[in-house]
C-alpha cells in the first residue's frame, strides 16, 4: 500500500510536466494543475487527479499499519487521506476558464467554481499540516528505532516551503484574475506547493517501506526461534 504514494508523486510530476508544455494555449507558469481538465484533452487532467487521489489514499492505508497508534500519527494518517479525497474531488468537481485557458474562452465565476477553489484551498491546508506531522512521525516511527534524526527538521522545512509557496499562488492569482498583475507566475507556485508535499509524502513512504516491519518483525523472528528450539 505505501507504493502508492511514489506512485501517485511520480504520476502528477511526469504527467503536469508533459501535458503542461504540450497543450495547445497553456502557460504552465501561468495556470494551474486543475486546469488541465478543461478544454481539449480534459478528460485526461480528470483522469491523472481522480488516480493520483486514489493512490494517496491506498497510501494512506499502508501508513497507518506502520506509524504506529501515537495521536500525531493517526492524525498525519487522516490528513493524507484527506489530500487524496481532495483530488478525487477536484476531479469531480471542475474549476473555471480563467488566466487565458482554454485559449478564446472568456474568464467565468461559477459555484461550480467557487466549490473548486474552496476544496483547493482546504487540500492546500491539509497538505502543509501533513507535511509537517509526517516527518515527526516517521522520526518516531516503531518500524525503525528512533527513526531518521533529518525526519522532523526536513518535514518542517518542506511545510515551511510549500505554506509560502500556497499563499504567494493565492495573493498572484487573485492579482491576475482583477487584471492587477498579469500572467505571474502563480501556476509555477501551485507545482511547488503539490510537488513538494507530493514528493514528501514519497519520500516518507518510501522510508517505511525500506524499514520494513522493525520490531514486530523482529518478535516474529524471536518467535519463530523458540519455536524451533522447543521443537
Amino acid at each position: 500500500m505505501l507504493v502508492g504514494g511514489p506512485v501517485a508523486a511520480t504520476q502528477m510530476v511526469a504527467f503536469v510536466t508533459v501535458v503542461g508544455a504540450t497543450r495547445p494555449g497553456y502557460d504552465s507558469d501561468r495556470n494551474w494543475v486543475s486546469q488541465l481538465s478543461i478544454g481539449p484533452g480534459g478528460w485526461q487532467g480528470t483522469a491523472n487527479l481522480a488516480t493520483c487521489g486514489l493512490w494517496l489514499i491506498v497510501c494512506a492505508a499502508g501508513m497507518r499499519r506502520r506509524l504506529g497508534p501515537a495521536a500525531a500519527a493517526r492524525w498525519a494518517v487522516r490528513l493524507v487521506r484527506c489530500c487524496g479525497a481532495g483530488l478525487v474531488v477536484l476531479a469531480i468537481v471542475p474549476t473555471d476558464p480563467g488566466l487565458g485557458y482554454p485559449p478564446g474562452v472568456p474568464s467565468v465565476f461559477t459555484a461550480t467554481g467557487a466549490a473548486h477553489q474552496l476544496v483547493g484551498a482546504l487540500l492546500g491546508l491539509c497538505a502543509i499540516a501533513a507535511a509537517a506531522l509526517l516527518g515527526r512521525c516517521l522520526r518516531g516511527s516503531p518500524t525503525r528505532a528512533g527513526g531518521p534524526g533529518w525526519a522532523g527538521p526536513a518535514g518542517l522545512l518542506v511545510a515551511s516551503v510549500m505554506a509560502a509557496a500556497f499563499v504567494a499562488a493565492g495573493i498572484l492569482v487573485e492579482l491576475d484574475s482583477d487584471g492587477v498583475l498579469p500572467d505571474n507566475p502563480s501556476g509555477l507556485l501551485e507545482r511547488v506547493t503539490l510537488f513538494a508535499g507530493l514528493g514528501w509524502i514519497a519520500v516518507v513512504s518510501t522510508a517505511l517501506l525500506a524499514a520494513g516491519d522493525g520490531p514486530r518483525a523482529s518478535r516474529a523472528g524471536a518467535g519463530r526461534e523458540v519455536a524451533v528450539r522447543d521443537r
